[in-house]
């Protein structure tokens, strides 16, 4: 049975297979790494520990930004995808989250159908904001506001606690 849970060690060196193969410039394995000890939610799909996507985003005050999502080349069309982002809203509900952003590559038409099926808007544009080994690609900007009108104390403490930090650095 495939679940969601968050990132374990065990599970990065997959994690980062599915990075290689999903992405024509990916991520460094440091900044994996770097988004495992930080504040950041780092979620993992495993079937028999085995890794079918992931999912890093990060929360600030009352907007959530998904940084990376990825499925497994040969797990795609499966759900994985919708299931991953219904955990990306379940997180950021817990959290108040009003809005999530995400940034996705102009020439990616799977990606942007998949975010747009999904609730996703496009907002904007970043030029220039991909690396190629050949130059820069522009990203689209895409968001997708949720309905959580209120706020449990958790998510009072959870906001307070992010002005503070701000406020201190």
């Amino acid at each position: 049975m495939r679940k969601i849970e968050k990132i374990k060690k065990r599970y990065l060196e997959q994690v980062f297979g599915i990075e290689q193969l999903s992405n024509s410039t990916p991520w460094s394995y440091s900044s994996f790494l770097d988004c495992m000890r930080k504040d950041y939610k780092f979620y993992v799909c495993v079937e028999d520990e085995k890794v079918l996507g992931f999912f890093i985003a990060s929360f600030s005050l009352l907007e959530g930004h998904l940084l990376n999502i990825s499925v497994a080349p040969n797990m795609k069309r499966k759900g994985i995808g919708n299931d991953l982002l219904d955990k990306v809203e379940k997180i950021s509900n817990q959290f108040g989250i009003k809005e999530i952003f995400l940034e996705v590559r102009e020439s990616n038409n799977e990606a942007i159908s998949f975010y747009k099926n999904y609730g996703f808007l496009e907002i904007g544009l970043r030029k220039n904001y991909y690396k190629l080994y050949d130059g820069r690609e522009d990203a689209l900007i895409f968001s997708k506001k949720l309905k959580n009108n209120s706020l449990s104390l958790k998510q009072i403490f959870y906001i307070l606690g992010n002005i503070l930090r701000f406020r201190i650095r």
